[in-house]
Parts: structure tokens; sequence; C-alpha cells
């Protein structure tokens, strides 16, 4: 896409490759324990797959965990480039909401 831009740019005379904000959709797990987090992949997993199956559907289990390691794989994403997140949250309640607002959110 940005070389499609760039060679629409020199055509035209504008920087709009310069323009391009990236997005990502990822699962995203979040409780204050790993206990907690396997708690709810075994609830939520398909019986034929195992955890680590799971988890590399998960785009590899990036998002999935306590809130620091959530951190870190938001911090890839960031060093790539992407500018825009869209978390799709599993086994979401108020707690783990709240959770994600106070130790992820407020510290990115």
């Amino acid at each position: 896409m940005k070389e499609y831009c760039k060679s629409l740019d020199s055509n035209i005379g504008t920087n709009h490759h310069k323009d391009i904000q990236y997005s990502v959709v990822l699962p995203c797990i979040v409780r204050d324990s790993e206990e907690e987090v396997n708690k709810i992949i075994e609830q939520y997993k398909r019986e034929d797959k195992t955890t680590e199956q799971y988890l590399k559907d998960l785009v590899g289990g990036i998002t999935i965990g306590v809130p620091e390691r959530i951190l870190k794989g938001i911090h890839e994403y960031l060093d790539l480039g992407v500018t825009h997140f869209i978390f799709q949250f599993i086994g979401l309640n108020e707690k783990s909401l709240k959770l994600f607002n106070s130790k992820v959110m407020r510290k990115i």
C-alpha cells in the first residue's frame, strides 16, 4: 500500500504515503494472575485444541495474560508502526475491564 501511495504521490506531487496509519485487531484476556488467565483459556478454547494451539490461534497469545505481558505485546506492535488497536476481549467482565484501563491503557 505504501508503494502504491508513493507512486500516486509522484504523479500528483504529494506525500500521502506518510499519512498511512496501521491498525490491528487483537484478542485479549487480561487478569491479575496467570492462574486466572488459564481458567479463562480453558473455558473458551475448543475441546479439540490444546492450550498451546488455542494461544497460537490467538496471535500467539501476545495480548493474553497479566497486564505486564499485554503491555509488552502492545509495544511490539507499536515498534512496527501500528497506531490503532482494536481489542476483542475474551471473558470480559467489569473487573478485567478496569484492570485493563488502570494497568495497561494508562501506561501506554
